[in-house]
């Protein structure tokens, strides 16, 4: 039975009710009355009824201002009032207060017997509702918020939960190192719950990626930092790779679906992210969100460079270059598959040089390079990856020895003359010094550097003079910046002008 309770300051008008139906057959029972707006209030806290049925008009409390209390303290409770005709505006101020219907005095029986009848069947759907809401976890709660339903229809089972009253931080967990079967995210869902649930922690599962609700949020750096390593350590063995962010703290549990969202999108750009911490909802590099991504930086312009560092096995000068790259490649806000595309063809216009110096000696190793590069599951290792595989290129070509590094020094003054080429620099990246790397050159090919570099360096001259090209040309492809200089070098070596030798070697 749905209890009743009916405050009215006029006797007949309370008996009068009590007997004016036969209550019990509609599902309720009137379990007291109360002479006015104090009397309900104290009555309601002893009783709890379902329906209050009350005067508009009382002495003292009347029936608006004790609806008005009433209405605080009980969301659910349902309220007839009984009015007169001269009390319209103030049945009219009550009905704000989810008043449920009015009646004039005298009440007439058939209007009340139809008020009872639709007020069953509201009650009945209601403990229905409160039922089946006592069987919702707050984990369902959540998914079902996440999932689009609305707040208003979760009320119930979010109070049963234990979700009101509380502020709540989403922090989202994105795994990566294997395909994320079904199966694979349930377990890991497991794996979270047993290690973190508590009453002010939920785990979910949202969109193929992990979630934790914290109660109050996750507190300070230190704190965060040590939820982020119990995290990792529940996930260990399942997952190589996690990143973690969060979407702040929000004030009530109706808007848990804006934080779980902002970290969401913080996740977008988790390739670029660091892993090891919770990342704040602003913390990724620029996103271009719903525009088209940004355009890679074109990096052919390290190509050379690369290959140069490559050929005299300099690590040091191979990471400054990758450092380059990387600092490029994230300024220009690309998203994570143009950024491994840009990687993959640095390092294959690297492997391009080399292959056609000497054939075989990078196809194979590119090939199992590039796999690893589009495996990386964040910016940090695909730096690493590539500078690895540009290592491996290196010491692939690496022999050792002194008078092997002058063999690599002949070999760039045949493929680098047209460039500034400075015994200083190649020394300095060989790991020797100058004056002896110059000693053991001169030994070996009978002439000191500089010398060597301008003879191969005339020698290509003499190739593109005859085939018509201009001096000043000319002087530019075999490196010489000065014309004059070069003018002056020709002489030395070939005994005549460009010019001259031209029409002698031309005529011949």
């Amino acid at each position: 039975m749905y209890k009743v309770l009916v405050v009215d300051d006029e006797p007949t008008i309370r008996e009068g009710l009590r007997t004016l139906v036969d209550w019990e057959s509609f599902g309720f029972r009137v379990v007291d009355t109360g002479v006015n707006g104090r009397d309900a209030l104290t009555k309601y806290e002893q009783h709890r009824p379902d329906l209050i049925i009350i005067d508009i008009r009382m002495p003292g409390i009347d029936g608006l201002e004790a609806i008005e209390r009433l209405r605080a303290r009980d969301k659910r409770l349902h309220m007839l009032i009984l009015s007169g005709y001269a009390e319209f505006d103030y049945a009219r101020r009550a009905m704000s207060h989810q008043i449920d219907g009015y009646m004039l005095k005298p009440v007439d029986e058939d209007e009340l017997i139809d008020y009872l009848q639709r007020l069953r069947k509201t009650l009945n759907q209601e403990a229905a509702e409160r039922e089946h809401a006592a069987g919702w976890t707050p984990e369902m709660v959540v998914r079902s918020l996440l999932s689009g339903t609305p707040p208003a229809a979760l009320t119930e089972a979010a109070g049963n939960a234990g979700l009101n009253g509380a502020s709540w931080e989403a922090v989202v967990v994105r795994l990566h190192g294997r395909q994320l079967e079904p199966e694979v995210l349930t377990e890991a869902c497991r794996r979270l719950a047993c290690k973190l649930s508590a009453p002010e922690r939920i785990c979910y599962t949202a969109e193929g990626d992990l979630g934790l609700l914290v109660m109050n949020g996750a507190g300070s750096e230190s704190q965060r930092a040590a939820l982020m390593h119990a995290i990792e350590d529940a996930l260990a063995g399942l997952h190589p790779e996690v990143t973690a962010a969060s979407g702040g703290v929000v004030e009530s549990w109706t808007e848990i679906p804006q934080s779980h969202a902002r970290a969401s999108a913080a996740l977008r750009r988790g390739f670029f992210l660091e892993p090891g911490r919770i990342h704040p909802p602003d913390s990724a590099p620029r996103d271009p969100g719903g525009e088209q991504a940004a355009e890679p930086p074109d990096l052919s312009d390290l190509t050379d460079k690369l290959t140069l560092a490559i050929d005299v096995a300099s690590e040091i000068s191979i990471g400054e270059w990758i450092k380059q790259a990387g600092s490029r490649l994230l300024e220009s806000g690309s998203d994570e598959q143009a950024v491994k595309a840009a990687c993959a063809r640095l390092v294959s216009a690297v492997a391009a040089r080399l292959e056609a110096r000497r054939p075989g000696s990078a196809e194979e190793t590119l090939q199992r390079g590039l796999v690893e590069l589009y495996k990386a599951c964040r910016f940090t290792q695909l730096m690493e990856r590539m500078h690895s595989l540009l290592i491996e290129f290196a010491r692939q070509t690496e022999q050792g020895g002194a008078e092997t590094q002058v063999k690599k020094m002949i070999d760039i003054i045949h493929r680098h003359y047209d460039r500034s080429l400075k015994l200083e620099t190649i020394a300095t990246l060989l790991g020797y010094s100058s004056a002896y790397l110059g000693k053991v050159f001169k030994h070996k090919t009978g002439e000191n550097f500089n010398t060597y570099l301008d003879k191969v360096r005339i020698e290509e001259a003499k190739k593109l003079l005859l085939k018509g090209m201009k001096v000043y040309e000319v002087a530019e492809r075999v490196g010489y910046a000065n014309v004059d200089y070069f003018h002056g070098k020709f002489r030395k070596y070939v005994g005549m002008s460009p010019a001259a030798y031209r029409k002698t070697a031309g005529g011949s």
